[in-house]
């Protein structure tokens, strides 16, 4: 049996790690969400990525960018991410189902979109904007 090019690409394996740490991380939020509140939830969260942050750090011998820019985005993109974590732990804890909410949430690219389209004066096609449309569709279908 011939391996495809997408199953060598190492850009699939890592998306493939994405997901698995994704979906164990949002059945945790929504257990945690159960027994603690959003803002605690999203401290330990931060806490618990430390060992992380370390070891990326050790393995660069403790040195950051020096590109301001980026890492003014860099820090600007954690604040963002921190405060819409603690919104979905928030919805997590209001007793939503996990699936409608894991689904709504990860609506989250029709923002970038919108903000691409603004910010950054990228265009749609018309397949594009018929994708966005079904997208919006299909959390209304899924949510009932």
């Amino acid at each position: 049996m011939k391996t495809s090019a997408t199953s060598k690409a190492a850009w699939f394996w890592y998306s493939l790690a994405a997901v698995l740490f994704w979906g164990a991380w949002a059945i945790l939020s929504k257990v945690g969400s159960q027994a603690i509140p959003p803002k605690t939830l999203q401290f330990l969260f931060t806490l618990g990525a430390l060992p992380v942050v370390l070891a990326l750090l050790a393995a660069k011998h403790f040195r950051i960018g020096s590109n301001r820019k980026g890492v003014g985005y860099s820090l600007a993109n954690g604040i963002a991410s921190g405060i819409g974590m603690i919104s979905l732990y928030a919805a997590f804890r209001s007793g939503g189902n996990t699936s409608v909410i894991m689904v709504t949430t990860a609506l989250y690219p029709m923002i970038t979109v919108v903000l691409a389209l603004l910010i950054l004066h990228e265009r749609l096609t018309r397949l594009q904007i018929l994708g966005l449309i079904l997208a919006a569709a299909a959390i209304v279908i899924f949510s009932l």
